[in-house]
This record gives structure tokens, sequence and C-alpha cells, in this order.
């Protein structure tokens, strides 16, 4: 019974997590794949060579040349499950290693702090996101960070994080502005570490480079075989899925041109009204991560600044994407993902500037802040794909009305 107990109270913090997010994927989870993504799960390299063909034709390997509609429901929800498992894992691994024990208690405020946001795992099973290929570049992303802290040998924890990155944008393009500056978050902090070593440096270049190459030669120069028509005949004999032609055509037979045209200008006005009550609202988030990288930044000496300086700028990454693509809440959830992922995996490499920051916070006498930004954070619903929460427009009416009840009075 003491091993027992010993192993509970060793893992607790993986069980915690873990049995909370599988328990969600078991009630909460979307009955469906979103129509939107579900020829994505049909469509394989005999269309072409190009992005978001991977998980199509992994699961034409396992199913055959017919890929059914259950088949990919379960082949989703067994993904979010390794998901889940791979969040939890992470978060008890992190705050394992942490040793000074006012950090574990900034970390354990992390993680619970992430689980209860919009962006905790729970976004990628709501209606709107059941089946986005985000959830594998999420898994993925997850998996580099255990290279990092797992493989010590310089060239093959480069060789697996450019093999990673590969099958990323093999999985979707997009991997490039949402789970990519992770990535460089964790090769700026390697290069650190070793002293800008030359053989680190190499590799780092080599990484990046061939990633970067992969990543330009799927959005410029891929693409497939069959005109519109053809494509779709062909996808519909080889599934019992509802494909939805709209994601065909707009992927593969828009220009650039075309998506800021007939996608992004349209929805500019709503956008912006409800982006930027969502980031005024969702200030503890934002507002807890950079309160982190400001107290890093002071503590730290010149050399240092400048390290979390480029971390920080790794976040330009985002802008393209909530410039010329519609799926905010998405980008939303993958730039607060990535937030926390950084500032944990600094936590865990026992990163002089972020532990002294989290040891301030966690040295605080006064729970009550805390508790309360997480019961806050709380009331939000997950971030779906194009819409934002609930919560941003209820707040809009709602204010709405009290302004002109106020002003009719």
């Amino acid at each position: 019974m003491n091993k027992i107990r010993n192993w509970l109270s060793k893992y607790s913090v993986e069980l915690m997590v873990g049995i909370f997010l599988l328990y969600s994927v078991y009630i909460n989870r979307a009955d469906n794949i979103y129509s939107y993504v579900k020829a994505w799960y049909v469509i394989d390299y005999s269309y072409g060579f190009g992005s978001r063909l991977l998980i199509g034709s992994l699961l034409h390997l396992l199913c055959g040349e017919v890929v059914t509609d259950a088949a990919a429901y379960c082949f989703v929800v067994a993904s979010l499950c390794l998901l889940s498992a791979a969040v939890a894992l992470f978060a008890g691994y992190i705050y394992r290693r942490v040793t000074n024990q006012e950090v574990k208690k900034a970390v354990l405020f992390l993680i619970v702090f992430y689980i209860a946001s919009p962006a905790s795992p729970e976004y990628l099973w709501t209606v709107e996101n059941m089946g986005r290929l985000d959830t594998y570049l999420f898994l993925l992303t997850v998996l580099m960070a255990f290279v990092y802290f797992g493989i010590k040998n310089v060239r093959i924890k480069y060789l697996l994080f450019t093999i990673l990155g590969v099958m990323a944008v093999f999985i979707h393009q997009v991997y490039f502005f949402l789970f990519f500056p992770f990535l460089c978050v964790m090769i700026l902090q390697n290069l650190w570490k070793s002293g800008w070593d030359k053989r680190n440096v190499i590799c780092a270049v080599c990484s990046v480079c061939c990633i970067g190459v992969v990543f330009l030669y799927m959005q410029f120069g891929s693409g497939i075989y069959d005109d519109y028509a053809t494509l779709m005949a062909r996808l519909n004999a080889h599934t019992d899925l509802s494909v939805d032609g709209a994601p065909m055509e707009a992927e593969y037979f828009w220009t650039l041109k075309d998506h800021f045209y007939k996608n992004m200008i349209p929805e500019i006005p709503h956008h912006l009204k409800y982006g930027f009550m969502l980031v005024c609202m969702l200030v503890p988030v934002w507002g807890t991560y950079l309160w982190v990288w400001v107290h890093a930044i002071r503590h730290s000496h010149k050399r240092q600044k400048l390290k979390y300086v480029l971390m920080l700028c790794t976040n330009i990454a985002y802008l393209p994407v909530f410039i010329l693509m519609n799926d905010w809440g998405r980008w939303f959830a993958a730039l607060f993902v990535v937030g926390f992922l950084d500032i944990m995996l600094l936590a865990g490499d026992e990163d002089e500037g972020v532990c002294h920051a989290l040891e301030i916070m966690g040295g605080s006498r006064n729970p009550m802040p805390f508790i309360l930004l997480i019961l806050y954070i709380a009331t939000f619903e997950k971030f779906e794909g194009l819409n934002f929460p609930e919560q941003v427009t209820d707040f809009y009416y709602t204010t709405y009305y009290l302004k002109n009840w106020l002003l009719h009075r």
C-alpha cells in the first residue's frame, strides 16, 4: 500500500490532468467530425502531393480503399485521448523536474490555469473543431518537448525535431504559423545553454531551413492532379462521409488573393469588433504569461534579455494567419497553448530568469488572486474554429442593452 500511495503522490499531477481531460473526451466530445474537415480523412497521396494529405493516407493504410465515417471518428477520438495523455505527462514531468518549492507552486497554478482556460486541449473536441488537423499538430508539438528533454545527443535531437516538424507541415502547412514558434523557442534555449556551440548552431540552422523549405513547397509548389469535379467524384466514391466541397475548392483551387478577398475581407468588421473584445476579456491569460516574461527580462543580464526578446518575437508568426485567414478561434487557442508551453519548457529546464519570475509568483502568501483568476477564466467556453466564445458576444450585447437603457431613462 505504501508503494501505491507513494506512486500516486509522485504522479499526482499526471493523474489529475489526464483523468480530467480523458473524462472530458468521454462526456463532452462532439458526436461527429466537423463537416468542413471530413475530406482530410479521405484524400491521400493518390490525389497529388501536398499538405493535409498525410492523415488521409494513414487512414487508407489502416482501413483500405474505403474510409468509413465510423473509422475516421474512432481515429479522431483515439488521437484526442493520446493528446490528453501527452499533455498530462508533459505537465507532470515539468512539475517533477522543478526543485524549488515556490516555483513548483507557480507551475501547478499555471497547469490548472491552462486546463481551465478556453485554450485547454478541450477546444479540439468542440463541435467546430472536432477532427481538426490542429489535433495532430498539437500532439507532435508536445512530442517535440519530450525530445528536447529526453534526447541528449545533439544530432539525434535535431534530426527528430526535423522529422516531426516536416510531418507537421505534411499534416497541415499552418503548423509553420501556429506551433512552429514553440520549436523555435526550444532551439533558442538549446543554443543559449550550449553557449552557441558550433555543432548546435549548424544542426539548428539545417533543421529550421529544412522545415522552412518543406513549408514553402507545400504552400506554393504542391497540388493535386484532378480538376474540382473529378476530385469530388473520387472522394465520394471512397467514403460514406459527407464530404464538403467548399474546403477542397478553397484549399486546392483558390489563390492567396482569393482567400483574402472571399474569406477575410467580408469578415473584417466582425473579427475586429469581437476580436478586440476577446483580447480585452482574456487579459488574465496573456497578462499572466506576459507578467512572467517581463519579470524574467528584468532579472536577466543583457545577453539573456536578448534571448527572451527573440523568444517573444517568435509570436510574430501569428500575424499572417490573423490577417489572411478567418478561424480566429483556432489561432487564439494555438497562441495561448504555445504561450503555456514556452513557460513550462523554460521552467522545466530551470531557466534562471523564468524560474525567478515563477518563484515570485509562487511565493505569494495570498492565494485569493490565483483562485479568482482560475474561476474567471473557467467561465469561458472553449475556443471554436471561426466563432468567438459566446461569452464575448453575450458581453457585447448585454453592455449594448445596458447603455441604451441608461441613455433612455
